[in-house]
């Protein structure tokens, strides 16, 4: 459910890095239009309060955000009536037993989110709003990623929702169009002017990519994603204690332990990075995208957004189930929408008239089949389907046969082959009305 929840001028929250505090960095946040957010794992109790206490003199409206169902915590922080604290997020988890928040003024109440099917408990605490840390985050993450979660909580609740994981300028439109009412950024912003990390870091985290976050699990549930190089010997001596411990009635508190101990600050002048445990999520990648046309925090921001504003006109432009649409007439169905090959289900006509009489465009799972099978297959749907398509894989070392498949599609004329992965050159020498391939490319650019 879309609804305004924030004490800011974005549906936004941004959290401030761990281990790491700067005032100043608070109000560059709140001045950006979003709502800065005191990430408190790692403090103790008193430097929570401490931190929080210097906040609450400050002209600005912030959040914090607790590690864990600390009730003692809680209880503190209930104490001291924050005017200006807009919200205090708390994990919620199937083995906690949900805490009292009642009495805590106008400050707002949200659950962090990592599991499905705990509505109940959700119910006892009746929260203002759930932030859904997804598995692409960093820190301590769900074994779910955020699409996920959201597509669960969006049906099974009436929550307004709050995506932690995965955003970036192109899915948070994806998630809005969903009905999210906003989203929770940390690693994305870190290469801002304003951010209270190190130079080196900066640096560091614009040379990282996609593949650059791992993920240390401990019994399967308790999952932290970390950044991981394949030399970062850590992060690989972690995942080796992760399952020694596995058998240990303690192993989670001393592997947590572990991860404490070695955690390193983004603020750090002296830090080899690369040799370094700190947390980093999936999304992490896209700082360096976010300042490609600013380095401001504020530009950065309004940026996001307008890219958001952007795209969402482009579903109204373009809506992708509206029938003959260009694309749909292009392919010869009436919606433009593709059924993706699955092997041994989308191999005979039969079934593909059915997806092609329902609006869609069917594809034959030719896949890396040998020729005689591809040949037989193709041959039916030319004679019995007016429109279809050929699922290929298109590296040949994946598929020795991928040649001869697209001479076959050449043959049978299937209106677009999809291919997975590769560039067969062979299409370069592609003619109208010959086929229209679809290509979709193994790794990112």
């Amino acid at each position: 459910m879309i609804r305004r929840i924030l004490n800011s001028r974005l549906p936004l929250m941004v959290y401030t890095p761990v281990k790491v505090f700067d005032a100043g960095y608070f109000h560059d946040i709140y001045a950006a239009g979003a709502l800065p957010v005191l990430d408190t794992e790692f403090l103790t109790h008193e430097e929570v309060l401490q931190r929080a206490l210097q906040l609450a003199g400050e002209r600005l409206s912030f959040g914090i955000r607790l590690f864990s169902h600390d009730r003692e915590l809680i209880g503190k922080i209930k104490q001291q009536q924050m005017i200006n604290l807009d919200l205090i997020i708390c994990p919620l988890s199937k083995s906690d037993t949900p805490a009292d928040f009642s009495h805590f003024s106008d400050t707002k109440i949200v659950l962090e989110i990592k599991d499905i099917h705990i509505n109940d408990k959700i119910k006892t605490i009746s929260p203002h709003a759930l932030v859904l840390r997804g598995n692409e985050a960093g820190g301590k993450v769900s074994k779910y990623s955020s699409f996920i979660l959201m597509q669960w909580y969006l049906k099974n609740t009436d929550y307004p929702v709050f995506i932690h994981g995965g955003v970036g300028k192109y899915t948070a439109a994806g998630m809005f169009s969903a009905g999210v009412s906003g989203f929770v950024m940390d690693s994305q912003l870190l290469m801002a002017d304003e951010a209270p990390v190190s130079k080196n870091f900066k640096t560091f985290l614009g040379m990282l990519d996609e593949s650059d976050s791992t993920d240390i699990t401990y019994n399967g549930y308790d999952i932290y994603r970390v950044f991981a190089n394949l030399g970062t010997k850590i992060v690989k001596d972690l995942k080796i204690k992760a399952v020694e411990l596995g058998a240990d009635p303690d192993g989670k508190e001393k592997l947590y332990d572990l991860i404490s101990t070695h955690m390193t600050a983004f603020d750090s002048e002296e830090a080899q990075f690369i040799q370094s445990l700190f947390y980093l999520g999936q999304d992490g990648v896209f700082a360096k995208d976010f300042v490609k046309d600013s380095t401001r925090l504020g530009d950065i921001i309004s940026g996001f957004f307008k890219t958001i504003g952007e795209n969402l006109n482009f579903i109204d432009s373009h809506d992708p189930v509206k029938p003959d649409s260009p694309f749909a007439k292009d392919q010869g169905t009436r919606f433009p929408l593709i059924q993706g090959p699955m092997a041994n289900i989308s191999d005979s006509s039969e079934f593909a008239n059915k997806i092609l009489e329902r609006g869609a465009l069917p594809f034959f799972a030719v896949g890396s089949l040998p020729e005689s099978l591809a040949d037989k297959m193709l041959k039916d749907g030319s004679e019995n389907v007016p429109v279809f398509g050929a699922g290929l894989v298109g590296i040949e070392a994946f598929n020795p046969m991928v040649k001869k498949h697209l001479d076959m599609v050449k043959k049978y004329k299937a209106p677009m082959p999809f291919l997975p992965a590769g560039f067969p050159p062979r299409q370069r020498n592609w003619k109208k009305p010959e086929p229209k391939p679809i290509c979709i490319p193994h790794r990112y650019p």
